[in-house]
């Protein structure tokens, strides 16, 4: 069954919500980390080294925050995109009324402690170094004013991506970072507001993002809606925080990994040596651009497709991410390690006396982008497919083998501290390979390395059309086969079939006006015990074959989707440019 399954399931749907997902979020990530790279330039060239790397050790409060988001925004995000996938409108409704009230909560609490207690903080990740203090202490007091906003603008980002409206994000992240750019130049460079200036751009960056994304939920095609019971509000909010803990460990964990490598690389390199980390981490930031377009689509377009049970989309996806993974990152690890200069006349390295060792650093650790960018793929697919306690212990030792290294290797010899971070990503994904061969061991069905169910579900059917109608009646046949080895009762084939050929013709009739041979819809039919649920996407023109069904004329148009609406429970999203009808069919009950 899964060769015959896998080999009439076609990439093409998946990989052009991929696409429009991924290039919509990557810009958006680009937008939003030229902000912060924004920041770092003007930050350097007009006020000075130290600033940047002021900024640079205020990062793990940034990450603490970002540990906050996670655990809140990006875990009801992930719960929503199953509820979409799954078609369950009320919990969709309360998962995202629980997690932004969890959200405020939360971020007003931490910034206004974290505010308070701002010289404690300052001292503490500076390690009371005179020349940094200072200027961290003055970014850090305006920044805490602003980080709720920004993390509830990251979190509402999450949710309109998932809805199918990722364009949205990508326009108001690019209008933010405009603002935040001129602001950084206005504030920093003409009205001489120093280090302050760049935190205040950054924030009203953020406001102009969020007032922006507010359009979403006053268009039609919105999913979500306040609605929030006062019993349950706490159950969703603790379902959210444990989906999104694994993710929020990790980000904790790079707060502390950060702070940690930041202490050694000072105490064993002195400031040229953090000046460069400082670089090296715009490094990062970089790679944080390609993984929140990529990465996230599995837990947008993931999570719709484990809503759907549709295991074999899911391992399309996969595989098209782990492609443009590695092409991109082998791309810019050849750049940096060809051309490191480029990267530091950005930062006026020539301002610091080891330039050969900010060269040197640079170089080794691209090399680490792409070990570490694969294990976090890993790590998200085996969140998404229920494996939430993997998925933890790999955050945790992919953290902690990263300060592991950098310590033991400054410890041997301060310079070689750099190959620290290649050499952590390369045994992080040695301990995946043997992690996941236990569980094979334990359970064949499970792939090595991605956890994917190996063997398709007897209960589905999952498969792609051309737009020609000899492949329609081809389809329509194999439904008919496939019901009738599920053991459905013939009244409700009958209705499926019915309701499956009116809308299938009509794909074929009206959705794509020109190449339509170049085009293929999908269709999913799954079998449950009172139900029989149809899944159909294409990439047509938006039809809404509910709203079309409100009258017909003489030549009978309209009568056939009138037909389905009687014998099925019919839903429609127009979402990735495509449209999903999702048809629920209750089957008769045998004495």
């Amino acid at each position: 069954m899964k060769g015959q399954e896998e080999g009439k399931k076609k990439d093409y749907l998946i990989a052009k919500a991929l696409h429009q997902f991924m290039w919509a979020s990557i810009l958006a990530s680009v937008a939003s980390q030229i902000a912060i790279t924004t920041d770092a330039i003007v930050v350097s060239q007009f006020i000075g080294p130290e600033a940047i790397s002021a900024v640079n050790l205020t990062m793990p409060v940034v990450i603490f925050f970002n540990f906050l988001m996670m655990l809140f925004g990006m875990g009801g995000s992930v719960l929503v995109a199953r509820s979409l996938g799954e078609r369950d409108a009320q919990t969709t409704n309360k998962i995202f009324s629980s997690t932004l009230i969890g959200l405020i909560i939360v971020g007003v609490f931490f910034s206004a402690l974290l505010l308070i207690f701002s010289p404690q903080v300052a001292s503490f990740i500076t390690n009371d170094t005179p020349v940094v203090y200072t200027l961290s202490l003055r970014y850090l007091r305006i920044m805490l004013l602003g980080t709720t906003t920004t993390i509830l603008f990251m979190t509402i980002t999450n949710f309109i991506k998932t809805d199918g409206n990722p364009q949205l994000v990508m326009k108001a992240v690019l209008v933010s970072s405009v603002v935040n750019l001129i602001l950084d130049i206005l504030f920093i460079a003409v009205l001489k507001t120093g280090i302050e200036g760049s935190a205040w751009a950054s924030i009203i960056g953020s406001v102009t993002a969020l007032l922006l994304c507010s359009r979403h939920f006053r268009s039609a095609n919105n999913s979500y809606h306040w609605q929030v019971e006062t019993k349950q509000c706490h159950q969703y909010i603790l379902k959210g925080v444990m989906m999104g803990f694994p993710m929020g460990i990790n980000t904790l964990l790079l707060g502390i990994s950060i702070y940690a490598i930041n202490s050694i690389i000072l105490s064993s390199l002195g400031t040229d040596g953090i000046f460069a980390w400082a670089i090296c981490f715009q490094l990062f930031i970089i790679l944080q651009m390609v993984l929140s377009g990529i990465a996230t689509s599995i837990y947008s377009i993931g999570g719709l497709l484990i809503g759907e049970k549709d295991i074999v989309g899911l391992r399309l996806l996969t595989n098209k991410v782990m492609k443009y993974i590695c092409l991109s990152l082998l791309v810019l690890t050849l750049f940096v390690l060809i051309t490191p200069e480029s990267i530091g006349w950005l930062f006026a390295s020539k301002n610091i006396q080891s330039e050969d060792m900010f060269h040197n650093a640079l170089r080794i650790y691209a090399l680490l982008l792409i070990p570490y960018a694969i294990a976090v793929v890993y790590r998200i697919l085996y969140q998404i497919l229920g494996y939430w306690l993997l998925s933890v212990v790999m955050s945790i030792v992919q953290m902690g083998g990263m300060i592991l290294f950098v310590g033991l290797l400054a410890w041997i010899r301060p310079e070689w501290l750099w190959w620290g971070f290649p050499v952590s990503g390369l045994v992080l994904l040695a301990v995946y390979w043997v992690a996941t061969c236990v569980i094979h061991h334990r359970n064949p069905d499970a792939q090595v390395m991605t956890l994917l169910p190996q063997a398709a579900d007897a209960q589905s059917l999952n498969f792609s059309v051309k737009y020609q109608n000899e492949d329609v009646q081809q389809a329509l046949e194999n439904i008919s086969t496939f019901l009738e080895s599920c053991d459905i009762e013939p009244a409700t084939s009958f209705q499926i079939n019915l309701c499956c050929e009116e809308l299938m013709y009509n794909i074929v009739t009206y959705a794509v006006n020109k190449d339509a041979d170049k085009h293929l819809f999908d269709v999913h039919v799954v079998c449950h015990k009172e139900t029989v649920s149809v899944l159909i996407k294409d990439d047509g023109k938006p039809f809404n074959p509910i709203l079309k069904t409100v009258s017909f004329n003489e030549d009978g148009d309209g009568l056939g989707l009138a037909l389905v609406n009687t014998m099925a429970d019919i839903k429609y999203k127009f979402m990735y440019n495509q449209n999903v009808v999702f048809l629920t069919f209750k089957r008769e009950q045998t004495m």
